[in-house]
């Protein structure tokens, strides 16, 4: 009797074992699919998947002024403009000359059709236009403005071009294109172009400088007659009173 007691308990023995046995073999079989599924994803990795989907550079917005669209010269966006007459300065004008311009050319000239003068110009001028210093207290602001303006013929005394405020320079240099519309007026024959370096104030503007130059003109379909002896003169110191 107490045989047979003892062989039942070691086949209850047994098959517990068994059953302990089986469960952790289903335990130790789990965790492989759990951890693949709880795992942190790494944010370096999955960027990097990324290209695979995504053409190289599509979306991305190009640098401002990288893609040629950007217009670094003034001067060609002057001559392309429509012409109109500009705007008058500012008025009695005070006269306070010094020597600044050091010099105007005629530069990008077209010579006419009829190879008497030319039917097209721009000018160059190197001038001081510093002007740190120049102004009243009392008008708020003691820093100049200044800008240039273009003249034909001293008798007629019509204003061509104007240009916005220019950059302070002891020594700079300026380009201004005179658009062949302001010129139709005038006939073939030679013309007086001055340049005046002003100085913008709010009650009236200032003279700084003035400068003539004479150029033999001739506008494409006309002429004269006149033949040029020179296409150019020399500079003409201008005392044109305004």
């Amino acid at each position: 009797m107490h045989f047979r007691t003892i062989a039942v308990i070691a086949v209850a023995l047994l098959v517990a074992l068994s059953g302990c046995s089986a469960l952790g073999g289903s335990q130790a079989d789990g965790p492989t699919d759990s951890d693949a599924e709880t795992e942190p994803l790494n944010g370096t990795e999955t960027n990097a998947d990324g290209p695979d989907d995504i053409e190289p550079g599509s979306g991305d917005a190009e640098p401002n002024g990288t893609d040629g669209d950007t217009d670094t010269d003034g001067g060609e966006a002057t001559a392309d403009a429509a012409w109109q007459p500009p705007e008058e300065p500012n008025r009695p004008l005070e006269d306070k000359r010094e020597d600044r311009i050091q010099s105007v050319t005629f530069v990008d000239k077209e010579p006419a059709a009829n190879g008497d003068g030319y039917s097209n110009f721009s000018l160059e001028i190197v001038a001081n236009t510093s002007m740190e210093a120049v102004d009243p207290p009392a008008h708020g602001d003691v820093i100049g403005e200044p800008y240039f303006f273009v003249k034909i013929n001293e008798d007629e005394q019509k204003l061509v071009e104007r240009t916005d405020q220019v950059r302070m320079d002891e020594n700079g240099t300026y380009h201004i294109d005179v658009r062949p519309a302001g010129l139709e007026e005038f006939g073939a024959g030679p013309l007086t172009v001055e340049v005046f370096l002003m100085d913008e104030d709010k009650d009236w503007d200032d003279i700084y400088d003035a400068v003539g130059r004479e150029i033999q003109y001739a506008p494409d379909g006309g002429t004269d007659g006149s033949s040029a002896t020179a296409d150019e003169s020399e500079p003409i110191e201008s005392a044109t009173s305004d």
